[in-house]
């Protein structure tokens, strides 16, 4: 490992300041050279991550201007800079010139899991002359013959480096770049239509791309009891990006979902694009549109992968019933509106309306005259009146009851659930789908700091606004966004 570490310092200082000044170099077509490096890869490369290296590029711009904000970033760039001057290699006239299109990195096995994973990078520079000099300056670097034109060097481990004109190859061993080179000579890596399905309708100037395909771990056979759910069985693929702007970072992820002929109700969250409600003031908040769509899919789910364990959980529930005069799913299938958790780590509270409060009331009552056979040996229960009633476990007491339209439950008193029952729904900005969800970082920190922390820290923490996000789904994909503002 040590007599790697000049050439991985350098990797890694590419990486890390990848769009720093400005270029002079022509502009080229970066969706070619993409191509190009997306063929070195595998079809079934779980993931490969692409970062954008063009510093006139809006998406580097952005970036920059969020890192100046802060300046342990700065800090961060001159120990960079500090180091590749000590391996002899000057970023303005060693490094600069290359940037232009993406840097690829990614995993050539089929699967995260296991010892034979095998990750490269590619990178199709701006300067051939630059690249070759560069490599040269590289200590313990040294000619280890050629492949399919490509020149190949190699460290004093098994490091091995392969240039192709203006492309350079990085892998940790000769066979892994010499089998990457015959996989893009003969056209056999990922592409351009995979890469396209993959990011569809995610940005395409984002800063950073995540993306893999999913069928080497899906045809594991750690997965065979997965694949029996048609929605995992129906994954094909997935991406995420990552973009800057001077207001905050934000992700952006894709499920794709298109390997399989998908019913509504096999999707885990209510299809389409409309937005729960939030309600409540505590720091944490999430919700969910139609919560008993999620439990459908749930026992539909674990029907399909482990029917034993399924039949297992209908015994249950007909001797709960048995005892109770009360079915669960009658109980849960009520939860047909909005399931919103607030929480600040010590009040935690979950309120859902149900379209028969009445009904609901008196299910819940009747299941409670029986607590171990609903939840479990160690449970015991206590009526609070009004309809509320603590359960008591090993460690914990959590309260229950229906106000007005909603059944709450939680690690809280009564009269606080009956407040947050009551308290008025708002809508969600920007939010896309039955899912969302808004943690005010600010109000979260000054709750879980015990002390003080240091001026740097505290001045990075004061900065850090709201992490807001929403995930929406259809039979083709599953979609979604968080966003981590900066004030």
């Amino acid at each position: 490992m040590r007599r790697s570490l000049p050439l991985l310092v350098l990797v890694g200082a590419v990486l890390a300041i990848a769009g720093c000044g400005s270029s002079s170099s022509p502009a080229s077509s970066s969706a070619g050279a993409r191509t190009a490096e997306l063929s070195y890869f595998p079809s079934s490369s779980p993931v490969v991550l692409s970062l954008v290296t063009d510093p006139n590029a809006q998406s580097v711009k952005q970036g920059q201007a969020l890192l100046g904000r802060f300046p342990i970033a700065t800090f961060g760039q001159t120990l960079v800079m500090t180091e590749l001057q000590r391996l002899g290699i000057d970023y303005q006239s060693d490094i600069r010139p290359l940037f232009g299109n993406p840097i690829m990195v990614g995993e050539t096995g089929s699967t995260l899991s296991g010892g034979g994973q095998v990750y490269l990078m590619a990178w199709v520079t701006r300067d051939a002359g630059k690249l070759r000099a560069l490599v040269k300056k590289i200590p313990g670097m040294h000619s280890a013959g050629s492949h399919g034109g490509a020149t190949l060097y190699q460290n004093a481990g098994s490091m091995t480096l392969a240039l192709d004109h203006a492309t350079a190859v990085l892998g940790p061993s000769q066979a892994a770049v010499t089998s990457a080179l015959d996989r893009h000579a003969h056209a056999g890596g990922i592409s351009s239509a995979d890469y396209d399905r993959d990011v569809s309708g995610l940005p395409q100037d984002a800063l950073i791309q995540v993306f893999g395909s999913l069928s080497g771990v899906l045809s594991s056979p750690q997965a065979t009891t997965a694949r029996r759910v048609p929605w995992v069985a129906a994954l094909r693929g997935y991406a995420a990006v990552i973009s800057a702007s001077g207001s905050g970072l934000t992700l952006q992820y894709r499920l794709d979902t298109s390997g399989g002929a998908l019913t509504s109700s096999q999707v885990p969250i209510t299809p389409g694009t409309t937005a729960p409600r939030f309600a409540g003031t505590l720091p944490i908040t999430a919700a969910i549109s139609d919560p008993a769509h999620v439990v459908a899919f749930a026992e539909a789910a674990a029907q399909a992968a482990s029917p034993g364990s399924y039949a297992s959980f209908l015994k249950r529930d007909a001797a709960v019933k048995a005892k109770t005069g009360v079915d669960l799913n009658s109980l849960l299938g009520l939860l047909t509106g909005n399931l919103i958790l607030a929480s600040d780590t010590h009040t935690t509270m979950v309120r859902a309306t149900v379209s028969d409060p009445g009904a609901a009331a008196r299910d819940l009552s009747k299941l409670l005259t029986a607590p171990r056979s609903v939840l479990g040996q160690a449970s015991t229960t206590s009526g609070l009146g009004g309809g509320f009633y603590a359960i008591k476990q090993r460690r914990i007491t959590i309260t229950v009851g229906v106000a007005g339209d909603q059944l709450v439950v939680g690690k809280a008193g009564a009269a606080q659930l009956r407040a947050f029952a009551a308290a008025p729904t708002t809508p969600v900005a920007g939010a896309q789908g039955s899912v969302a969800f808004r943690v005010t970082l600010s109000n979260l920190l000054a709750l879980a700091l015990k002390r003080p922390p240091p001026q740097i820290v505290a001045q990075l923490l004061s900065s850090l606004g709201d992490v807001t996000g929403s995930t929406s789904a259809s039979t083709k994909a599953l979609t979604g966004n968080a966003t981590l503002a900066i004030k």
